[in-house]
């Protein structure tokens, strides 16, 4: 990865990231909440809302909780969210049936990824569905394909075999976690469009006393047929 491309980090990037996040709350969110969520400084956070709320993307109410307004609602048109739960959960549900493990999808939202949808097999040993759980985005197989666009968001300190696995990940369009976002979970994520950090993720976990090359093998045959429906998906391309 060159030092060109993790120098991308600009305050462009962190205000579509704050804007994302405040986008999906829509009780509204409190600074201390973006502090949390977003990893960053509160002076920062206080510029970038102000400069939101003068674009009129953003509003303040007299608690001081943040909201996306009608006027952002009306740019964005649509909720991405259940446009993409329509589209592919069909998909995921036909593949968890087949092969009797869980499948999810996710997103960017703020600096981590937001699960938005899982389908669950109808088995006795299942993994904990992921939605509403946080976890380091780096460890993550959805967090390292995002990573692969979004180099300002790879932690400081990461070893050099690290940022060289990014590099796989990124000419193959998919990643592996095997066990290090939650003990004795593997998956295996990868695109649901073209690599950016709008676009959609698909993975599918297994408990690691399940997983097998075979069953991975299984999978993505499975992706591929639908691909072939209602892709294409880069993986296969």
């Amino acid at each position: 990865m060159s030092k060109e491309t993790r120098q991308l980090a600009t305050s462009l990037f962190k205000a579509l990231d704050l804007l994302t996040l405040i986008s999906s709350k829509p009780d509204g969110v409190g600074i201390q909440e973006l502090v949390a969520d977003m990893s960053l400084p509160r002076t920062s956070l206080l510029r970038l809302l102000d400069s939101l709320i003068h674009y009129g993307l953003v509003a303040r109410d007299d608690s001081r909780r943040y909201f996306a307004t009608d006027m952002f609602h009306e740019w964005r048109k649509e909720d991405p969210d259940q446009r993409l739960k329509d589209r592919y959960a069909p998909m995921m549900r036909r593949i968890t049936e087949e092969l009797g493990e869980m499948t999810t999808m996710g997103r960017l939202s703020g600096r981590g990824i937001r699960h938005i949808h899982c389908e669950e097999p109808d088995c006795r040993v299942r993994v904990t569905p992921p939605v509403g759980r946080q976890f380091a985005i780096e460890k993550m197989a959805m967090g390292k394909m995002v990573l692969t666009v979004r180099p300002d968001l790879i932690p400081e300190g990461v070893g050099e075999g690290y940022l060289e696995e990014l590099e796989v990940i990124r000419a193959q369009k998919c990643a592996m976690n095997l066990a290090e976002s939650e003990e004795a979970i593997v998956a295996w994520g990868t695109w649901l469009g073209e690599p950016s950090p709008l676009t959609p993720l698909f993975a599918i976990t297994w408990p690691d006393f399940r997983f097998s090359e075979d069953s991975l093998e299984r999978g993505i045959e499975l992706l591929r047929e639908e691909s072939r429906k209602i892709g294409p998906f880069p993986y296969f391309e």
